[in-house]
């Protein structure tokens, strides 16, 4: 368990929501993982666990850029225990449900069964980090997915909500990387919307981190 912090600083002359995301390949849709707003001048602190996965879903519809990932149910995952999921629809009651996790998943992967009770383009599955949505895909009946749980970190700047799809190709992003034996790093968005990325001092969790 790595508790991690990352402060954002908005150094720009506008106002703006500042956002992390965790790289999603090319052709997946990214979540926005964490967003807030920030006036120039303003730091926002984020903090988390990097070892707290989870599964999530979300009952979206069909998955588009600005479409927003508000989960309907999370359950705690851990890629060497409780590491498979299988997610199910009640159509009486029209709401997906996760079953009891398992551990008989692929040994450091996260896996989500979808079993053949589940409508197809109506909902968003996938894994989370600290209690929040990460990366998710479009489910779909009578199919396996699995994750591979290596996060890499990016900041960016603009409109995006905490929740919200988007296309990594349409945004201007910067990677945020901890290097060994640093747990605490400052992101700075500078007047001509550049960033500066360099360590910081693990400071004191603030009440309200996300």
């Amino acid at each position: 368990m790595t508790q991690l912090q990352l402060t954002l600083v908005n150094n720009s002359p506008s106002p703006t929501r500042l956002a992390i995301f965790q790289g999603q390949p090319a052709d997946r849709l990214a979540v926005a993982w964490m967003a807030k707003y920030a006036y120039p001048g303003t730091r926002l602190q984020f903090n988390w666990d990097d070892t707290d996965y989870c599964f999530a879903w979300s009952q979206t519809g069909l998955l588009a850029p600005g479409v927003s990932i508000d989960a309907g149910q999370i359950v705690p995952a851990s890629p060497g225990g409780s590491n498979q999921i299988t997610l199910s629809y009640d159509p009486k009651n029209r709401i997906f449900f996760f079953q009891q996790p398992q551990s008989s998943g692929q040994p450091g992967a996260l896996t989500v069964h979808q079993d053949s009770s589940l409508p197809i383009n109506a909902a968003a599955v996938g894994i989370g980090m600290a209690g929040k949505p990460a990366f998710m895909l479009q489910s779909a009946p009578n199919m396996n997915l699995v994750f591979q749980p290596k996060p890499r970190y990016f900041v960016t700047a603009g409109t995006l909500d905490a929740g919200q799809l988007f296309e990594q190709e349409q945004v201007q992003a910067v990677e945020v990387v901890f290097p060994l034996n640093v747990t605490a790093m400052i992101a700075t968005l500078n007047a001509d919307l550049s960033w500066t990325i360099q360590p910081g001092i693990f400071e004191a969790i603030e009440a309200d981190s996300d």
